[in-house]
């Protein structure tokens, strides 16, 4: 499973400088099967766009998409439609269109892998169940998708995409602009939607950068150019007395025990309150990889929410904001798996526990034969628990003991038939 990390490395002082979009982008808009949703507002949010250029591909058929995606250069990948994540989430499937089966995106492997080459920088899948999708994508070097990795009613979808790609374009950060869209959406999570804020997922590659989209802007006149040459003097100034200032206060801020003066003072230099998130951080990704239970993941989960306000305060192009988001991201995946897991497991066993019971006293064979399909049919349903599972462990014992048990009911329809009568009505 690609969801965890043996420990985050990172500096904090690095400032990696970001990538930006072209000013006029390339924005491939597929629109998928639209059968019980409403692309309409979707189609409407993209169209209000400046200083990007859209090619619409309205259910395109496979043959049609392939040529497109080969031949041009994209920035921004856009779907719309419906979707779904296999369970292990390592790849999903969109539906493009009515007429033919869902597409997996294995089958568009090296598709994608050149339109990443050829600059693709972000894809969006504004459709249900993404996570699988982002897995897949991020695998492919892609720097930025972001999905919904939940079923999405319409509401949330559109007025998420709305949000996020009006502060987007306006040249902010990428990671700033989807944080206050998910923000936004707060007044639907209090109402008719609760946990809409945390529908809308943004996975990242290790390698990306910061992505900002900028904006055109006409040339500065020459009163707004006085300005600005006398605001650099000041700023100049500025930085002067703020570096003296900072040499006198530093031997204090890096004294000892100055991390327990941070929450009191509320004030501390950033560097000591990055280094008390970064405490957290490996805590928490301490604790997910050595997890022998959801508790110990949800305690993980607990610990990068208990410094969540702590990191909105860093810049979203800030290294140590960008690991919390990939860690929190991967707890969210892997808690979702593992609690799908347990049920799983669960409702298998429940069912091989009745079809053994069934025959306790003095089974016929057709009782036999009807545990023998209930307990082969649980334990090819515990074959889905993968090895990077909490349960695999469990869930391979439990089927040896189905095997097992299989081959004591097969030995005794054996012995029950192999009787010399003329007919016999047991077998």
């Amino acid at each position: 499973m690609i969801f965890f990390l043996n420990k985050i490395m990172y500096n904090p002082l690095s400032t990696p400088s970001p990538t930006y979009l072209p000013s006029r982008c390339r924005l491939l808009a597929i629109l998928g099967n639209s059968q019980g949703i409403n692309l309409e507002e979707d189609q409407e949010s993209l169209r209000k766009l400046q200083n990007v250029e859209i090619e619409w591909l309205p259910e395109p058929l496979r043959k049609e998409l392939y040529p497109v995606l080969w031949r041009e250069t994209w920035d921004i990948l856009f779907f719309a439609g419906h979707s779904d994540s296999e369970e292990d989430l390592t790849t999903g499937s969109i539906a493009i269109n009515s007429q033919e089966k869902s597409l997996n995106l294995q089958e568009l492997k090296n598709t994608l892998r050149r339109v990443q080459q050829n600059g693709l920088k972000l894809a969006i899948f504004n459709s249900c169940n993404g996570l699988g999708l982002a897995n897949a994508l991020v695998d492919l070097g892609i720097p930025y998708i972001i999905v919904m990795r939940d079923p999405v009613p319409d509401r949330v979808a559109q007025d998420f995409l709305k949000f996020f790609l009006e502060k987007f374009s306006t040249g902010i950060s990428l990671h700033t602009a989807f944080r206050e869209a998910r923000e936004q959406l707060e007044y639907l999570d209090k109402t008719e939607y609760p946990g809409a804020v945390q529908i809308p997922v943004i996975v990242q590659h290790p390698t990306a950068q910061s992505l900002i989209w900028p904006q055109h802007r006409p040339s500065p006149s020459w009163f707004e150019q006085f300005v600005t040459f006398v605001w650099k003097q000041h700023r100049t100034i500025t930085l002067a007395i703020a570096v003296l200032v900072g040499l006198v206060t530093s031997a204090f801020v890096w004294s000892p025990g100055s991390e327990l003066l941070c929450q009191p003072i509320g004030n501390c230099n950033s560097q000591v309150k990055e280094r008390i998130i970064t405490k957290k951080i490996e805590q928490a990704t301490n604790i997910d990889v050595t997890a022998k239970t959801i508790a110990d993941i949800e305690q993980a989960k607990k610990i990068l929410n208990s410094i969540s306000e702590k990191i909105n305060t860093l810049s979203p192009e800030n290294e140590i904001y960008r690991d919390y988001m990939t860690i929190n991201t991967q707890l969210d995946a892997r808690l979702t798996i593992e609690n799908k897991n347990q049920i799983l497991f669960t409702k298998t066993q429940k069912k091989a526990q009745q079809a053994i019971d069934d025959t306790d006293d003095k089974p016929t064979v057709n009782e036999m034969r009807a545990a023998i399909t209930q307990l082969l049919k649980a334990r090819q349903e515990l074959q889905k628990i993968k090895p990077d599972s909490l349960f695999y462990n469990q869930s391979k014992k439990m089927q040896q003991q189905y095997e097992n048990k299989v081959k004591d009911f097969e030995k005794q329809i054996e012995q029950t038939c192999n009787v010399d009568y003329e007919w016999q009505p047991q077998c």
